[in-house]
């Protein structure tokens, strides 16, 4: 097993572990730094959303930061593993589901997430696009209304418009782009 540290907040400098695998790649700590420069208003108090969450490292890291909660949804039994390992590491409680993310982005019933992250294999994100997976998140109310969904990917891929929802950052770190957009609230109109 490798590791990665943790970069701010209540568990900064801690060490998760990571299994090693081909399949894995965690967001690295620039990366991860700033993500959480551009969450930081948000995430007090958020309820966090980590999709394909490998190690757990970015729904940690929220939890480190001040997120009220996170929950943890990948497929792969051994980041399974590697996520509840590290939670206990913390001894901090997260929401652990054992699911395909798309599969249980379709059937999703519960209250809306504050903010939603998600870090697919990148083939898989370009495959499924992020046009699609904003259409879920909105239609089965994933992300609540004015909440934010963070994307990890490729530097050549970019940003895509979707209605109700506001691209509010698109930057590229290397060879990493960070795409950030915020669903919009609902007007009075629309619920006529």
């Amino acid at each position: 097993m490798g590791g990665v540290r943790i970069t701010g907040g209540d568990f900064r400098g801690r060490v998760l572990r990571i299994p090693k695998s081909g399949d894995i790649r965690p967001t690295q700590d620039r990366v991860r730094e700033a993500l959480f420069s551009i969450l930081a208003p948000e995430i007090a108090g958020a309820a966090f959303l980590d999709l394909f969450a490998g190690s757990g490292a970015v729904g940690i890291e929220a939890l480190s930061r001040g997120a009220a909660s996170a929950t943890f949804v990948e497929r792969s039994r051994q980041h399974l593993e590697s996520i509840r390992a590290n939670l206990a590491l913390l001894g901090v409680a997260g929401d652990v589901i054992a699911a395909d993310v798309y599969r249980w982005m379709a059937s999703y019933t519960g209250p809306g997430f504050t903010i939603g992250f998600a870090d697919p294999p990148y083939a898989l994100g370009e495959e499924k696009g992020y046009a699609s997976v904003l259409a879920t998140l909105a239609e089965r109310n994933v992300i609540r209304p004015d909440g934010l969904f963070v994307a990890e990917m490729t530097s050549v891929q970019g940003a895509v418009e979707a209605p109700g929802w506001d691209v509010l950052r698109d930057r590229v770190y290397g060879k990493t782009r960070i795409a950030v957009w915020r669903r919009l609230a609902r007007r009075p109109a629309d619920l006529i």
